[in-house]
């Protein structure tokens, strides 16, 4: 019996590669190639596999940019190398602006506790002031008085300006004091006793020497300066009357004494001195003419 054929067209073998369609989305490439499969040889010669697999080839290293490879570089564009980060400046551990920060807080901590520590102590200084002035007030004190009592005519109180008259009267009276200036005119001296006639002139002195020797200088003067003057023939000091309380200011003001020294004009004589009527030891002393 002959051989049939059927008539049906048969699938012819071939040896061809198939085509082999890429995907709809470009692979993503990073520089590495995919090796190829080994094609077996039974799916090349038959036929009846379900589903053949298409013979490949390995890669072959091609410098041209494949259209389907995706250049992560080109999505974005050229990236610029960036630099390191400079690390910021820090202080003690902590940035400069928390430093500063810190510092400010500090410093007016510093005088918020100054401040009050000092308004604490003048207000426990007022507060002591306050509880010794009622202490006293409560117990009756009252502020000490001072008084100042001005020295008197005593015997120890003025001897020691008024030549000893205040102590020893008797030996003083009749002694003599030539003054060491001007004319050096000498004068007597008569304790407990007043000048007569209305004084040239009076002043504040130190002692009763120095009231003769005013009397001295008046005497000196007074004619050269006024030598023409009707009056300059009694412009002459003949005596003096001393009065040692008032050399005290506070006592002479308070009597309204101008001075404790009074200049008197002549004639002046023993027979004619006066008796002190002021409340307070006078002494005089009257120009000692031969």
């Amino acid at each position: 019996m002959p051989p049939r054929y059927d008539e049906a067209p048969e699938l012819a073998p071939h040896n061809f590669p198939e085509v082999h369609h890429p995907p709809s989305v470009p692979e993503v490439s990073y520089g590495q190639h995919t090796p190829a499969t080994p094609i077996k040889p039974e799916a090349l010669i038959n036929p009846s596999l379900t589903h053949p697999v298409p013979p490949t080839y390995a890669a072959i290293e091609n410098t041209s940019p494949s259209p389907y490879q995706y250049d992560h570089h080109s999505g974005y564009g050229t990236l610029a190398i960036s630099e390191p980060e400079r690390a910021p400046r820090r202080i003690l551990g902590c940035t400069v602006l928390v430093f500063i920060l810190s510092l400010i807080i500090a410093i007016l901590s510093v005088a918020v506790i100054g401040l009050a520590a000092g308004t604490g102590v003048e207000a426990s200084r007022a507060n002591d002031a306050e509880s010794r002035l009622a202490a006293m007030s409560a117990s009756g004190g009252s502020p000490t008085t001072v008084t100042v009592t001005a020295p008197t005519s005593t015997p120890t109180g003025f001897s020691n300006v008024d030549k000893g008259c205040s102590t020893n009267s008797a030996g003083v009276t009749g002694s003599t004091y030539t003054s060491q200036f001007y004319n050096r005119d000498t004068y007597r001296i008569y304790c407990n006793s007043d000048a007569p006639n209305a004084p040239l002139s009076s002043l504040f002195v130190a002692n009763f020497d120095d009231c003769i020797d005013a009397c001295a200088s008046y005497s000196f003067y007074i004619p050269m300066d006024f030598s023409t003057n009707s009056t300059s023939g009694n412009a002459t000091c003949a005596g003096v009357s001393y009065i040692p309380a008032w050399t005290n200011r506070t006592v002479a003001f308070d009597g309204d004494a101008p001075g404790n020294c009074y200049l008197k004009p002549g004639p002046q004589n023993q027979t004619a001195l006066n008796n002190p009527n002021i409340g307070s030891a006078v002494h005089a002393a009257i120009l000692d003419t031969p």
